[in-house]
């Protein structure tokens, strides 16, 4: 009955929160508390220092945060006063949990993005558990609306596949969405899917404490399958809207709050918890701190006497691996080119693993000699997650989360729509993930419409604190790679499919944008992958007639970050812009006649058919850029 009388007043603390900020959602606080509480006070061995041996857990379904929250602060991650800031501007408790907040491991509130992350987490710690021994559990918490986003039932497939046997998912089952009961948009028997999945499936009443104990407990005793506890719950539990969808995001007024304190026998004043919980929590913490110590413990006496493993455990930990990669100056594509240099890269960069949904063979992102990863290799390099682009992004998001990897996943750019809801969530997290995507000109490929991107790289360069290159030979993607080793950002990587004319450059790089000749010139040229090619063939096209010098633009947010003093010298005269996208991003930089861009999707045909059909030759953009030049001179 102690725990019990624990977790009610967390409930009305959690309640009170909602009712002090004026929003929230009551109804998942009154359905999971028990289940919260007791995954945190008797299992969840973590602590605010972040060990990578510790376990993690993700709430997936982040309206729910106020009872996390409530349990957090009892346990000490944070002080009371911060939970009368719920939801209020400069406070440090947001409305969803984010990972700037103390006990959080994800940014979650987009449904089911948090249960891909879980799985990411759990592959994670497969490898290094193979590696370092350095293990732990992955607790997710979901509801019946993670299981309805294709993003989680994706993701959760390939966690049955290679059987995440330390991935514990706890499923809040009160049958109701916000807009009603489930049965009103869903009717799948979710043990048999589960089941179908290659998950271990038991089934619980998520309101006993004891029972949510041993039921975890038996999940935890696992060793070739994930597991799903199905907690069945009442959302809203204890209320005058028990059961009720109107309890989802309802803000309860003091009245009702008192009556549940009434029916709960709660005695504590407002926003607060009593001496006797606290004191109560605060040993659960230090119980805590000490497996969680000896979990520690045990793993550093595993290493203390292997020197080579424990400096590799350092270089994972602190990912500072060094690398070398070889020089290429030749005619290919960009995705040949980023194949060569990643595998330069992984010969010496050992915490690399690729993600593809199911393309390696096209985009060529694949550690040649790295293995594939799986149930008997956990060492695997790299990671089949098949036709599954959303769930790739977001499990390569968990991976980031977990520390200690760098991570790249691919596919081809038109895809990348697949995967906004992840590459914003890097972009929000600031996760080091790489997203390579190729065939990136509206020429690359006679496949047709639907494999021909057109405005996808203005949809990655919109999303803030996204670094979004786009490399044209083996030395911009290198420098991508730098980037993104010591910038520790996500990055969208865009490569070519067609083959590439290398043209030498002992410029800095580094500065998102640099002069490609330096001739006298009257007019630059600035172009980007793909383009760069025929930008230089414009160029001898213009000849003597209007000199030109050819401007590759690598990245447009790097260069934004150049000095002004750079930027004023790559701007010096007058611009015009080369893109086989719309181009959006570029207007600041020139007027939008001097564009020469994609106003239309595309169709099927060869790359000199497609080409000439939207006017990307030489002849027809220097033809335009004569008529442009030599009559604003004639004026």
């Amino acid at each position: 009955m102690i725990d019990k009388k624990i977790c009610d007043e967390l409930k009305i603390l959690a309640l009170e929160m909602i009712n002090n900020a004026g929003s929230g959602h009551s109804g998942s606080v009154l359905s999971s508390a028990e289940i919260l509480y007791t995954l945190y006070t008797r299992h969840l061995l973590s602590d605010e220092r972040r060990l990578v041996n510790r376990d993690r857990f993700v709430l997936s379904n982040g309206h729910a945060c106020a009872i996390l929250y409530s349990i957090l602060c009892g346990l000490e991650y944070f002080d009371l006063k911060e939970l009368k800031h719920f939801r209020q501007y400069g406070g440090l408790l947001s409305g969803h949990p984010e990972i700037d907040i103390p006990g959080i491991d994800a940014s979650t509130g987009p449904l089911g993005q948090g249960v891909a992350n879980a799985v990411g987490m759990a592959i994670a710690e497969t490898v290094m558990d193979a590696r370092f021994h350095s293990s732990h559990y992955t607790y997710c918490m979901v509801g019946d609306g993670c299981l309805e986003e294709g993003v989680g039932l994706e993701a959760l497939s390939i966690a049955g596949l290679y059987g995440l046997n330390k991935l514990v998912l706890l499923y809040d089952k009160n049958d109701v969405t916000l807009d009603g009961r489930l049965e009103k948009s869903n009717i799948d028997d979710m043990v048999m899917k589960f089941r179908s999945m290659n998950f271990n499936v038991i089934e619980c009443d998520g309101h006993d404490i004891e029972k949510i104990d041993r039921s975890i407990s038996e999940a935890k005793k696992s060793n070739d399958k994930p597991t799903v506890i199905i907690f069945h719950t009442i959302i809203g539990k204890d209320s005058s809207l028990a059961g009720s969808n109107l309890s989802h995001g309802k803000v309860f007024d003091t009245q009702e709050i008192d009556a549940i304190k009434a029916k709960l026998d709660v005695c504590k004043p407002y926003l607060s918890l009593s001496d006797e919980t606290n004191a109560k929590l605060l040993k659960y913490k230090e119980n805590i701190v000490k497996n969680l110590n000896i979990r520690v413990q045990n793993f550093e006496n595993y290493i203390k006497n292997d020197a080579k493993l424990r400096n590799l455990y350092q270089k994972f930990i602190k990912n500072n691996f060094l690398y070398k990669v070889k020089e290429y100056e030749k005619t290919m594509s960009t995705r040949q080119a980023n194949g060569i240099v990643l595998n330069d890269i992984a010969r010496s960069v050992e915490n690399l693993l690729v993600l593809s949904a199911d393309l390696s063979s096209s985009t060529k992102v694949r550690i040649e000699n790295g293995g594939d990863y799986s149930k008997e290799n956990r060492l695997g390099k790299n990671i089949a997650v098949g036709i599954r682009e959303h769930a790739m992004g977001a499990i390569a998001n968990g991976i980031a989360l977990h520390g200690g990897f760098n991570v790249i996943c691919s596919t081809f750019l038109t895809f990348s729509n697949y995967m906004l809801p992840a590459i914003r969530m890097a972009s929000i997290m600031k996760l080091n993930v790489l997203f390579a995507f190729t065939h990136s000109s509206i020429y690359d490929t006679p496949d047709g419409i639907t494999h021909l991107p057109v405005e996808q790289l203005d949809q990655l360069r919109l999303i803030p604190d996204m670094i979004v290159t786009r490399p044209f030979n083996a030395d911009e993607c290198e420098q991508t790679y730098r980037w993104y080793f010591e910038l520790k950002r996500p990055i969208c990587m865009c490569l070519s499919r067609g083959n590439i004319q290398y043209y030498p450059s002992n410029e800095d790089m580094s500065k998102g944008a640099y002069l490609l000749t330096h001739d006298r010139a009257e007019i630059n040229i600035m172009a980007s992958g793909s383009e760069i090619s025929l930008a230089m063939e414009v160029k001898d096209r213009l000849g003597k007639e209007i000199p030109t010098n050819v401007i590759s633009m690598l990245s447009i947010e790097m260069f934004e970050h150049a000095s002004a003093q750079y930027k004023k010298k790559i701007q010096s005269k007058p611009l015009f812009v080369i893109e086989s996208s719309t181009c959006v991003k570029y207007l600041k930089y020139t007027d939008e006649k001097n564009i020469f861009s994609v106003h239309e999707f595309g169709t099927t045909g060869d790359e000199a058919s497609l080409k000439k059909k939207y006017g990307y030759t030489s002849d027809a953009i220097a033809s335009k850029i004569k008529r442009i030049v030599l009559g604003s001179k004639s004026i």
